[in-house]
């Protein structure tokens, strides 16, 4: 049976400093810029309440979005652990990244660095290689 490279999000928490054209921001930060506009505010035209709610119902709103690609992400890693524990005993053939092929039974799985890894005899190759799977 022939299927396509095993590819996923990584789970990887490092954030990329630019995201299209926009700078990710955090809580952090847009904690940092709203003290520092109402510490720097006209007092001729104070911050109204409604802006400082949007404001505020901005900031819970990106929290909930952190919080749910987290799990998300621990989802996604937590499946392909499973989908790799579910090639345990199969054969598959891998592409390696030098253009060799490795075919072999999967006896083990492992994950390093948040990278889900098979173990065939006594190599270990990356999940997102599986190029075919075959039956018992």
């Amino acid at each position: 049976m022939q299927v396509q490279s095993v590819t996923g999000a990584s789970s990887s928490r490092n954030a990329q400093p630019l995201q299209g054209n926009r700078a990710v921001l955090d809580g952090d930060v847009f904690m940092k810029m709203l003290m520092a506009q109402l510490t720097h505010q006209n007092p001729l035209e104070p911050l109204k309440d409604a802006e400082m709610m949007s404001q505020f119902t901005q900031l819970s709103s990106a929290q909930e979005l952190q919080s749910m690609r987290t799990l998300l992400d621990q989802m996604v890693s937590a499946n392909r652990v499973g989908y790799a524990a579910s090639l345990i005993g199969k054969t598959v053939r891998l592409n390696r990244e030098d253009g060799t092929l490795l075919e072999g039974v999967v006896t083990g799985v492992a994950v390093e660095k948040n990278k889900v890894y098979v173990q065939i005899g006594s190599e270990k190759a990356p999940l997102d290689q599986v190029v075919e799977i075959k039956g018992k």
